[in-house]
């Protein structure tokens, strides 16, 4: 009963943001969606500083993660090729502010503890949710955002569903122990079926092999975005990446799997258009 009372938990807490979404498109179209976008990613920011930089004390360190992962997520919304320079730069910036203010206390350790981590840092929060806004650019790229999270969000839920119901084997207990192949299964079952319905919907005049295919290959690597998530809380031993979002914990937590996804589909996507063309 605690389970199910968890899961209908979880499904209001994701109808209210599904509800502040839509209101959003409604009335400022694409920029309303780019807005979500962006406040989604400065509150990730500010939750991965939690567990990343869980055991950090120096301020201007941990200000300077965040301003710089928020820059190289600006600039790479504007331009992906330009991004990877951002990035680059921004780390090395990183880099010697960390070498400049962590020196003379003679802990090495703690020095490249903050580089390696800022470096995955910039990656997950800083270059991953621009592949998310940049296909809203795309023609047609409100139907794609759409596919998006449904592909992740319908996986998520399925995968949950299985889980409960049918979960024997675990896919990485030492990672997430509650994970089975099950429940992996039911969500690349819930994945497809959300990418059959925005095929038939939104995107009939692509192939649906491919828009389906898509959609498996999408939803099973937003799975590895969770366990991946689940890796950095348990390493820094912490619950929920906030509490946000009630049955859900933070941001992080409930767009772990779009981050992973994203580029994926926006690979798809650019594939397509070559084909087209």
């Amino acid at each position: 009963m605690t389970t199910w009372k968890s899961f209908l938990t979880r499904a209001a807490s994701a109808l209210v943001a599904l509800a502040i979404i839509f209101a959003l498109y409604y009335f400022l179209k694409i920029p309303g969606l780019k807005i979500i976008i962006a406040v989604a990613v400065a509150l990730s920011a500010w939750e991965l500083l939690g567990i990343l930089f869980k055991t950090e004390t120096s301020k201007t360190l941990r200000a300077a993660f965040l301003i710089l992962s928020f820059f190289v997520f600006a600039v790479s919304t504007m331009a992906l090729n330009l991004g990877a320079i951002v990035y680059a730069i921004s780390l090395i910036l990183l880099t010697i502010i960390s070498l400049l203010k962590l020196h003379n206390t003679g802990d090495l350790q703690r020095m490249g503890k903050f580089q390696a981590n800022a470096a995955l840092g910039l990656m997950y929060v800083g270059l991953l949710p621009s592949f998310a806004f940049r296909l809203l650019d795309q023609e047609q790229g409100i139907f794609w955002f759409i596919y998006l999270l449904a592909v992740v969000f319908a996986g998520d839920t399925m995968a949950y569903c299985f889980g409960v119901l049918f979960g024997k084997h675990k896919v990485m207990p030492s990672v997430s122990p509650k994970k089975t192949w099950e429940g992996s299964l039911g969500g690349i079952l819930g994945s497809v079926v959300a990418g059959t319905i925005c095929w038939k919907y939104l995107l009939p005049e692509f192939s649906g092999y491919f828009i389906v295919g898509l959609a498996a290959v999408s939803g099973y690597v937003g799975q590895f975005g969770d366990f991946f998530e689940s890796l950095l809380k348990r390493v820094a031993e912490v619950k929920d990446s906030g509490k946000i979002m009630p049955g859900h914990g933070g941001v992080l937590d409930r767009i772990d799997g779009v981050l992973f996804a994203s580029p994926v589909v926006l690979l798809g996507v650019v594939i397509l258009s070559h084909l087209l063309s």
